[in-house]
């Protein structure tokens, strides 16, 4: 296991596109995370957000962010072997369907720990800048970040077992980002429609609901704010961003072992 990830990340580390997605990556947040934090300097006249206010915005305004850019990357990453007939080489030099696919699951967390440990540092490096007591602070229990820090990760693993089920499907690097930041729309389309029928419940269980709401600081609250349209439990919110991790997984799992190279 560690030296097929060691293959994989050292394999992402030299290509030129990663280093350009990942640029891209950062300007972003940098933006995202610098309006958000900046327009609430006190010379603004918005609420304080130094620490620890600022942890709400350090763990979660750039989430989005991050978890589009690492499903892109993963992409990227897995449609360019297909393109460029890597994958089938690796199968004549002896590596099994299998290890090539175990360490494409390998490099998904260590992208998503790599995207959202930059947007951290950086928010974290601004608020502190900003942290000037004594004012007006509130507090919420360590768990409350730290079960936060999970769900986004989560919800960014999730988005990124759907580029590589998209990517094993496709085989083709801009069809299947494409199709990876469309499927959102599509998700959308279908929660609006069952919202449209009152089924509310059942729309807050479809996939893009569930990552949306894993990347929600609010979610994770120990009292449930009224400004959730859908408010879930955080225990049950876990559950079921890992029962569609899982289904995600199985399914671009079995759609590589089971085609052709």
């Amino acid at each position: 296991m560690r030296e097929a990830l060691s293959l994989e990340w050292f394999r992402l580390r030299k290509r030129l596109a990663t280093w350009i997605v990942y640029l891209s990556f950062l300007t972003l947040t940098i933006f995202v995370l610098g309006v958000s934090l900046y327009s609430r300097h006190p010379h603004h006249r918005g609420p304080y957000l130094g620490f620890p206010n600022a942890w709400e915005v350090v763990l979660t305004a750039g989430a989005p962010v991050a978890s589009i850019f690492s499903a892109v990357l993963v992409a990227l990453t897995v449609s360019s072997e297909f393109e460029w007939r890597t994958s089938r080489q690796n199968i004549i030099d002896g590596i099994s369907k299998e290890t090539w696919l175990l360490g494409k699951l390998l490099l998904i967390p260590a992208i998503c720990v790599a995207l959202y440990g930059t947007q951290i540092i950086f928010g974290a490096a601004w608020a502190y800048l900003d942290t000037y007591p004594p004012h007006a602070l509130f507090h919420y229990p360590a768990s409350t970040y730290l079960t936060t820090a999970l769900g986004v990760l989560l919800g960014m693993t999730w988005y990124s077992v759907v580029a590589l089920l998209i990517s094993v499907s496709v085989r083709s690097s801009g069809p299947a980002i494409g199709l990876t930041l469309i499927y959102q729309v599509f998700d959308n389309i279908a929660a609006g429609t069952l919202h449209g029928f009152h089924f509310d419940r059942i729309a807050a269980w479809l996939p893009f609901q569930v990552h949306k709401s894993l990347l929600e600081f609010h979610q994770y609250w120990p009292h449930p704010p009224p400004v959730l349209e859908d408010h879930w439990a955080t225990s049950t919110l876990l559950m079921a961003g890992l029962l569609w991790v899982a289904l995600f997984t199985v399914a671009g799992c079995s759609v590589y072992l089971l085609r052709d190279l």
